[in-house]
């Protein structure tokens, strides 16, 4: 019965969008949200293919937490006193990574089993960087409802956009040495497995790209283990690997019509995206991401998800 409910809810969810043409999501960090640029890739793509998007970037967030949101990872939670309350937030005890940061909105919408709610973190005045936890506040509830043990919150964007057209654009804020690159590609792995057919069908893994060439250059420890993740990132998801580094390294630049600087070419050499692209160390600005939406409408349109009118 439960499990019929929880489905009733996600075809709920999901026949409200039917009402909405979005036809591509993000998932990612920064990158993925556009920070340092006008405009994201994703905006970009729109633009380019005339279909609307729905972006879920949020700077900041390791790759678990991004498949957190996206629900390819269960975010668990243990209550306080083991209830739900009727009325008013209830206090989380535990939960297993964070979802939320201070770079976006502070809740999120979803549900526990069949109660829809929010999920809220909570954070100092003084400091809003630090997280001091998370409540849940139920929508509609008569009574108070007992929870014993681990409770997963199902996040509802995750349930409304897990079948349209997919980039995943995760992994910067990883760390990149040793099993952690296989922690990465897991937590890209589970957030594709999470995905309807549609989704599944038409789903980009984007490459990790090194920041300004003053500190991850070739010979450097962050450009070999921006590589080594890179690497197996395309040995996992094959021909849905998009290498969007070494395009931006490589062709961007020329693609854009723009004449390199000596600074781009001395970038270049170095196997690092030219310093035009670059509003700080690492995130694009808007010429960066403008390349980049470009680049990836092209292998949209080359893959055949878009039917020529």
């Amino acid at each position: 019965m439960r499990l019929f409910l929880l489905l009733s809810l996600v075809c709920m969810v999901s026949s409200c969008d039917m009402l909405e043409p979005v036809k591509l999501v993000g998932w990612g960090d920064s990158m993925m949200k556009g920070s340092g640029g006008e405009a994201s890739i994703l905006e970009v793509i729109s633009d380019e293919l005339d279909i609307k998007h729905e972006n879920f970037g949020v700077g900041g967030l390791k790759s678990h937490s991004i498949a957190l949101l996206q629900g390819g990872k269960p975010m668990q939670l243990v209550f306080k006193n083991q209830e739900i309350k009727k009325s008013g937030p209830s206090e989380i005890a535990y939960y297993n990574w964070e979802p939320i940061n201070f770079q976006t909105e502070q809740y999120r919408t979803g549900f526990i089993d069949t109660i829809e709610g929010k999920i809220e973190r909570l954070s100092e005045k003084e400091n809003n960087r630090k997280t001091l936890g998370y409540t849940f506040t139920a929508t509609h509830l008569n009574e108070n409802v007992p929870v014993k043990d681990t409770v997963v919150f199902k996040f509802e964007d995750g349930l409304k956009y897990n079948d349209r057209w997919t980039i995943i654009w995760a992994g910067r804020n990883d760390k990149k040495s040793g099993d952690h690159i296989f922690q990465t590609r897991d937590n890209i792995q589970a957030m594709i497995d999470h995905l309807g057919e549609n989704g599944k069908t038409h789903v980009l893994v984007l490459s990790i790209c090194n920041g300004i060439a003053d500190a991850e250059y070739k010979g450097s420890v962050p450009h070999a283990r921006i590589l080594q993740l890179n690497k197996v990132l395309e040995e996992s998801f094959g021909d849905r690997f998009i290498d969007v580094r070494s395009y931006m390294v490589n062709k961007a630049i020329y693609d854009m019509g723009m004449t390199p600087t000596s600074q781009d070419l001395e970038d270049i050499k170095k196997d690092c995206i030219p310093r035009s692209f670059f509003k700080d160390n690492v995130h694009f600005n808007t010429l960066g991401y403008e390349a980049t939406g470009k680049y990836l409408a092209k292998v949209i349109k080359e893959k055949g998800w878009i039917l020529e009118k």
